[in-house]
This record gives C-alpha cells, structure tokens and sequence, in this order.
C-alpha cells in the first residue's frame, strides 16, 4: 500500500473540518486530508507542509512524498513542499531554517467547486525562540484543485532567504527534461554536469543547483506528462536530485526513489527577502498540467 493511500485512508482521531476537509493525525503529527471532487492533497500542520497533492485526472501524485517519509515532532518530511525560511540551507541552524519543524496553526479554510484554500500561519512563539530571537509573523496559502497554488507571505524586521522546496514526481528521472531554467546557475557540487542546452536540464547524476535568472515559467516534462510551474516574485530555482548513492545513504529516502521525484524550487536567495515590520512581503508558485 502507498503511503498516499494510507495518509487518505487513516481515520486516527478523524475530525470533519468541511464536506471534503478532515483532520486526523499520522504518526506523531496532525494532518489536515483534502478529499475534493477534483483533487485529493495531504497537509501538515508541522511545517505548514503540502505532502502530496493529485488531480482526480492523474493516476499518481504531482507533488510527491517518500515513502521513506517521517511522521515525528521536530523532524523535517521528506517530500512535499517543505516551507525553507527564514534562511535556505546552510546559512543558519537548523539546515533551512525552522518554519518546516515547528507547528503552524490552521487560520481558516474554505471549499467550492474548484477547489478548497487553506491559510495556515506561525508567529514568534516558545517553540521558535530558541532558534530565532526577532519577532515575526507568516501566512502560507495553499489553493488546490485541478490546480495548485502555493504563496508564503512574511513580515518582520529582517531580511530572510527562503524556498518552497517542491517535490515532483515524474514517470521515469531518464525521460525528464526541465526547461525554462535560464543560463546562469550557481553548481553545489563538487562533481559538474553541465546542460547539453542552455536553459535545459536532464538528469543523469547527483544534481543541486540554483539557477539565478530563470523564466517566470518552467516546465518539467518526463514523457508521460508536462507540468507547468509558474513562479512569482522569486529570484531562483533550485534543482535537486540524490541520484544512486546519495539516495542509499539517506534513511527517509528509498533507495530507488531517486528515479521517481525531481525537485525544482522556487526560492528567494541570492536575492533576500527584505521584510518589513507592517507590510506583508510574499512569493509562489502555481502548478498547472498541461
């Protein structure tokens, strides 16, 4: 059984938030479950985190979630739509900041017939003080239907680095090819592989890259379907995959795993997010299938 289905199907401590809305909990953490019509999608309120989203018209998930993933208080998820801030990566501790580890609070939800909008939002608390001393405040708005929409929105007194670090998954990581990229990226490794077309990627090695002059609008294409990601008010995208050997070495990732999932993340980076203390500052993405 896919962990999909078993986060669609556990009925622990199940609570009707609406007609198509349910909170129950899986594993240590309370999770919200969208059942809709036109999509079913998976919500954590540690993290304010997106598990999984699929249009009722495709057969397997378009944001993607290991199966390897873990279910614990103060763990990061493996999968999803990780909420990276207030800094990305290795610029503070803990590696990508602390708004996917701490609890995030379920503000309102609405449904119609496109789709339901959840607000979720985390404001400095106990639980945040002892990894960040400034006040601050931050909504994620999470839209999903035959779409999905995902928009961060932060204030305060500083500047942030930031990412929504999106998982996609894909039929086959040999038939992916990810456009839209732009020419210019900063590489993470050690180890190069260069784009055979600019603006291009397939993958065919470890890759961790941030690409700092992309389109507004990148698709990601793996010969069964084409997604389309458009991104707003971001300044880079970040591309992601373990391939073989990371993958084993990663014990909430299957080995295998590598082949199914690309990241392609829209991030606030190079250029930082300058907050202000009385005006929301915010970023996104949709994703439509084309």
């Amino acid at each position: 059984m896919s962990i999909f289905k078993d986060i669609l199907d556990n009925n622990l401590s199940e609570k009707s938030l609406s007609s198509s809305i349910k909170q129950s909990t899986f594993g240590e953490l309370p999770i919200l479950v969208i059942k809709h019509k036109l999509c079913t999608a998976a919500i954590s309120l540690q993290g304010a985190h997106l598990l999984f989203w699929q249009p009722v018209t495709e057969s397997t998930p378009v944001i993607w979630l290991s199966k390897k993933a873990v279910f614990k208080k103060g763990k990061a998820i493996r999968g999803g739509v990780p909420v990276c801030w207030p800094w990305f990566g290795k610029l503070g501790d803990p590696m990508h900041g602390f708004a996917r580890i701490v609890d995030w609070n379920l503000d309102s939800y609405k449904e119609d017939e496109t789709g339901v909008e959840l607000i979720l939002s985390l404001t400095n608390n106990p639980q945040t003080a002892s990894f960040f001393s400034k006040p601050f405040n931050a909504w994620l708005t999470i839209k999903l239907g035959k779409t999905c929409q995902v928009t961060l929105s932060c204030q305060g007194d500083f500047e942030a680095t930031s990412a929504l670090h999106t998982y996609f998954g894909v039929d086959n990581i040999d038939h992916v090819v990810i456009k839209g990229l732009g020419d210019t990226y900063q590489e993470r490794l050690a180890t190069v592989n260069e784009p055979t077309v600019a603006g291009q990627l397939t993958i065919n090695q470890e890759v961790d890259r941030i690409y700092t002059n992309a389109n507004n609008v990148i698709t990601i294409t793996d010969g069964k379907r084409t997604i389309q990601l458009t991104n707003t008010h971001s300044s880079d995208i970040v591309t992601w995959n373990p391939w073989i050997d990371k993958a084993k070495s990663m014990v909430d990732f299957a080995d295998e795993e590598y082949q199914s999932m690309v990241c392609v993340e829209t991030g606030c980076i190079n250029q930082a997010l300058k907050l202000s203390a009385t005006q929301k500052t915010a970023f996104g993405f949709k994703i439509e299938l084309m």
